[in-house]
This record gives structure tokens, C-alpha cells and sequence, in this order.
């Protein structure tokens, strides 16, 4: 809904003539005072306040130096006669108002001067929107580089816990050839040996989580790395196996593992972005038919990533647009940034990022496209 216009005027027939002049083109609302001017703004969604400057009480620069303290994107004008025109001048180098209009003020001239504030009243919100869309960019970013440093300083301990761990199962072992034949003590050594196996398949679990957690995150290097796209799927599925078993049933098709040339970092995190973006399109489908589609394919010079789900998928019209920056289909969740950013490090990468309708989940259906790596056979042909 388009913001309304509130005038305030201690002038009944003033206000009349207001709302006969704007309330075609404007939702016009209208209050006899400061103090009924400033409950609509709070019960409201308005964009401009055209106040009188001469009224009982509150004078119109009082109420507006008050609205600009409290609610600063919305514009202020003033109307003034020619004797109060020094207090308008004033107020408007204060910072109080955007403008003022001088009685008597032509209705063509008015009705130009509130469409232009309420652009800049929809811009000034369009820029709020934006800085609070940086500041979670912002904080999503500073906990994942605490993540990061977190699963660096776990590594060397879970390590040393690992490495003791498989020391003493080699020793049990030894011992269990040196002790006598008697079944009680074999027992207890069993049981120490099983202990021990469950917590080298614990320590492992840990590793494989702080690797996942520095997998997208860590600094990246030179594009030199050979990549095996199942692995680093295999990684990035490791740190939100969680999330994605609560969300939906996962459907993961891994068999090809095509390899390309680039950065283990940047891949993992475009395929954490695509991961996350399939769970938030299934949120709200029925929870049993909510369903991601994970899998790795080879299209002729191209190691292929397919992420699929069963949500209400991406309009046509919208395909389009839905790498732009900031840009999102979804009202609750989401700054519209993942995309965007996957797209740049798809193209990086010498790839591609695209989105199209699945045809058998019926949602949104996101390919990455990165170029295979080639390696020599014996004869001297090149293959995948």
C-alpha cells in the first residue's frame, strides 16, 4: 500500500479543501492538532506530513523538529504564511523540513510537490532496508569467521585425541596377544577396545564437522586446486546435514564425480548458498512433500551440480532478476546476497549459475556449470 499524506491544520476548512484537492491521487489522512497528528503517525503508514505553522500549541516547526526526532524517514513540509516565512527559512537550514509552501499554495503546485516527497519518502525506506541488509550480511559474516576460528583451534586437540586414540587400540591389541587365555580378561579388553572404537568414529566425526566449517570460509588461494565436486559436496552436506534432514527428504545422487580446476573454498560455499536457498523455498510446503534434489552430473565439457526442490518454485518473469543483488522472492528469510554471490563465483571460475523449473519437483531447479578437468590419457587424447 502506497503511504499516506497526513495534513495538520487547527483549520476544519482548510483540511476539507486538502483532502478535496489530493485524495484522488494520495491516501490523505488529516488531524486537527500536534497531538492527533502524532497518533496517526504511530497507528500509520505515512510518508509525508504537511503541518501548518500556525497552530494552538504545537506550532507546525515544533511538530515536525518532533516527528523528524522520532519517525526520520518520513518528509516534513511546512506551510507558512508570508509573515512566518523566516521561521520556515530557519527550520529548513536546521535539518526540520524538506520544504515549505507559502499561503495561498495552487493545487497543481502542491500535488507536484507531495509526489515528489513521497520518492524520496520510498527511497529513504528502499536505503533503510538496504543498511539493514548489510549489517546482517555483516554479522552472518563476522559468525562465520568466529566459526572458522573456532574449528581452527578444535582441530589440533581433536587431533591429538585421534592420533592417542588409535596408539591405545594398537596396544590393546598387543596385549590381548600377550595375556592368558581366559575369557574374563579377554572380555574387558573387548569392551576397552569397542570404548576406544567408538570414540575414534566420535574424534573423526569432529574432524570431518571442523573441516566442513572451514571449508567455506577459509582464505582462498591461487584457482590451482584440482576440486573433486562429490567431496567438497560431501563436506558442505556434512555441515548442514542437520538442517536438511529437519527441512526435507534429501535425495542425493553423487555416483559421477567429475573433478575441475579452482578453489575448494568458493565451491563449497556456492553449494552452502544453493543448499540453504532450497531449504528456505520448502519451508512452507506441506512437510511431506517438501523434497531436495542433490546431484552431480557430466555434460560434455562440463562437471554439472544440480540442487532441485519441491517448492513453489521461481516465476518465469522473475529468472531473470533473481541473481540482482538484494534481490529475493522471499518475504521473511533471506537478503537476496547468496545468489548473487554464487553467480560471481561461478563466472570466476570460468562457469556458469542458472536456474530454470524442475520438472519433477516442480520448484526451482539451480545448475552450476564449471569446466571439467581434462587430464591425458595414455594415447595422448584428452578425457574427462
Amino acid at each position: 500500500m502506497t503511504a499516506s499524506i497526513l495534513f495538520v491544520d487547527d483549520d476544519e476548512g482548510n483540511l476539507v479543501v486538502c483532502q478535496a484537492v489530493c485524495s484522488g491521487p494520495f491516501r490523505v489522512l488529516t488531524a486537527n492538532n500536534a497531538d492527533e497528528a502524532l497518533v496517526l503517525l504511530g497507528n500509520e503508514d505515512v510518508g509525508v506530513v504537511v503541518a501548518d505553522q500556525r497552530m494552538p500549541g504545537k506550532t507546525g516547526v515544533a511538530l515536525l523538529e518532533k516527528v523528524q526526532s522520532e519517525y526520520p524517514d518520513v518528509v516534513r513540509i511546512l506551510i507558512t504564511a508570508y509573515s512566518d516565512l523566516s521561521a520556515a527559512i530557519d527550520a529548513i537550514n536546521r535539518g526540520k523540513v524538506h520544504r515549505y509552501l507559502k499561503k495561498p499554495w495552487e493545487p497543481e503546485a502542491l500535488r507536484a510537490e507531495l509526489k515528489n516527497a513521497l520518492e524520496v519518502y520510498e527511497m529513504s525506506k528502499k536505503l533503510s532496508a538496504l543498511e539493514i541488509r548489510l549489517r546482517e550480511t555483516e554479522r552472518v559474516y563476522a559468525l562465520g569467521v568466529v566459526a572458522a576460528g573456532i574449528g581452527h583451534e578444535l582441530r589440533n586437540p581433536a587431533s591429538w585425541i585421534r592420533d592417542n586414540v588409535v596408539s591405545a587400540r594398537a596396544e590393546l591389541t598387543l596385549l590381548e596377544a600377550l595375556v592368558p587365555n581366559e575369557a574374563k580378561t579377554r572380555g574387558h579388553i573387548k569392551e576397552l577396545a569397542d570404548s576406544l572404537e567408538d570414540a575414534h568414529a566420535g574424534i573423526l566425526r569432529v574432524l570431518d564437522i571442523v573441516q566442513g566449517i572451514e571449508l567455506p570460509l577459509r582464505a582462498s588461494g591461487a584457482l590451482t586446486e584440482q576440486v573433486d565436486l562429490s567431496d567438497v559436496l560431501r563436506l558442505t552436506l556434512r555441515l548442514v546435514r542437520a538442517e536438511v534432514k529437519r527441512s526435507a527428504e534429501l535425495q542425493l545422487d553423487a555416483t559421477a564425480a567429475p573433478r575441475v580446476l579452482g578453489s575448494s573454498t568458493k565451491v563449497g560455499q556456492v553449494i552452502l548458498n544453493l543448499l540453504v536457498n532450497a531449504m528456505q523455498a520448502v519451508a512452507e510446503t506441506p512437510r511431506e512433500r517438501r523434497t531436495i534434489r542433490v546431484s552431480l552430473r557430466s555434460e560434455g565439457p562440463w562437471a554439472c551440480l544440480d540442487v532441485a526442490d519441491s517448492g513453489p518454485g521461481i516465476p518465469l518473469a522473475e529468472q531473470a532478476r533473481i541473481f540482482d543483488p538484494f534481490y529475493t522472492t522471499k518475504t521473511n528469510t533471506g537478503s537476496g546476497l547468496g545468489l548473487a554471490i554464487s553467480r560471481e563465483i561461478a563466472t570466476e571460475l570460468g562457469g556458469s549459475l542458472d536456474v530454470s523449473t524442475d520438472e519433477k519437483l516442480g520448484g526451482a531447479l539451480f545448475t552450476l556449470r564449471l569446466p571439467a578437468l581434462q587430464k591425458v590419457s595414455f594415447y595422448g587424447a584428452t578425457k574427462q
